[in-house]
């Protein structure tokens, strides 16, 4: 991402959750100024919960560089009540250059996540007009004027077509088109399903669907983090495991490391990439981007990859699970208690 926003010739549109200017975080901030300062039109979109910890210095520096900075918040949105519109944040990472490439996937900018397990996706060709709409829609969202991207939104949401979709989320109560491609995965495979997330809570819709891939003797691949960076969906995650391989024949993997990318492989058939969790925050409270692609070469470099982490993973024992102490299952219970109270009938 870094070189391709170094050979911007034209447009820099960029939309993320975690944008620090750390170590990690500086150069990139640096490379945007230049660009902006050369007459590059830079647009840059991030959350403002996410990315609480960017200095106001260094959003001086950049607005006085020329780069368009909007923090995101759904603070107009009455409809939605005031704790949705709190808690419903902007969790898409998009960066679109000159127009014609792209990248999507679950990668943040933060020193923390250096050594981090993830997954970026770099586009190109007709499915580009598609991010370029969603960033629009959102560049919008956080007061930017309609008229400075009128061009982007004449293009399609969806490019559907043999290779490519993308699939958005925005918050709502009952429509996740997320969950709707997780639930076909697994209702329709052949073979073998993989899915990967760094934080794990299944509604019943997901189950159900769960439950039909092993009647069908379907293979699924649960790879997760033995620990996340954020505790409570930790042990929300751990509650789950005993189910899962008992009733549902699931196999968990458990990354050494942290592991931040999301999404699924199907047989050899497609694969999606994105930010979305396999969770309800993920899936119905905040604005998410996933590209859902049937290329054959990509889903086979996807697949090696992804099996690479298995490999490297520890296998959940159940045996050795049962056997945990007290007061690691009290912390399962309060966490699920506490997730379930936060998302309600989700």
């Amino acid at each position: 991402m870094y070189q391709a926003i170094l050979g911007a010739k034209k447009s820099i549109y960029w939309e993320l959750y975690i944008f620090v200017d750390d170590e990690a975080g500086r150069p990139f901030f640096d490379v945007l100024e230049q660009k902006a300062s050369s007459g590059v039109d830079v647009k840059l979109l991030i959350d403002s919960l996410g990315s609480f910890w960017l200095s106001r210095k260094r959003v001086d520096s950049l607005k006085k560089a020329g780069v368009d900075v909007r923090f995101f918040s759904e603070s107009k949105n009455f409809y939605r009540g005031w704790w949705h519109r709190l808690w419903s944040r902007t969790h898409r990472k998009i960066l679109v250059i000159d127009e014609q490439v792209g990248f999507i996937g679950g990668v943040n900018i933060a020193k923390e996540m250096k050594d981090w397990l993830d997954i970026q996706v770099r586009l190109t060709g007709k499915v580009v007009h598609s991010l370029l709409r969603a960033f629009a829609k959102s560049y919008i969202i956080c007061g930017g004027d309609k008229r400075q991207v009128r061009r982007l939104l004449k293009y399609r949401f969806r490019i559907l077509h043999d290779e490519a979709e993308l699939v958005l989320d925005e918050p709502r109560e009952h429509v996740s088109f997320t969950q709707r491609r997780h639930i076909e995965a697994l209702t329709k495979a052949r073979e073998r399903v993989i899915l990967f997330s760094p934080y794990y809570f299944p509604g019943a819709k997901f189950l159900y669907a769960l439950w039909c891939a092993k009647r069908r003797r379907v293979r699924v691949d649960l790879l997760v983090p033995f620990r996340s960076d954020i505790r409570i969906l930790t042990y929300v995650t751990y509650a789950w495991f005993a189910l899962l391989e008992n009733k549902y024949n699931v196999k968990i993997h458990l990354t050494r490391n942290m592991m931040h990318a999301k999404g699924v492989v199907v047989d050899d058939e497609w694969a999606m990439v994105g930010s979305s969790n396999l969770e309800s925050t993920g899936f119905y409270d905040n604005y998410e981007a996933n590209i859902k692609l049937k290329n054959p070469e990509f889903v086979k470099k996807l697949k090696l990859r992804l099996d690479e982490w298995i490999k490297s993973a520890v296998d959940f024992d159940e045996a050795r699970w049962q056997k945990r102490g007290k007061l690691h299952k009290f912390k399962e219970w309060l966490a699920l208690k506490l997730y379930k109270l936060w998302h309600g009938k989700h």
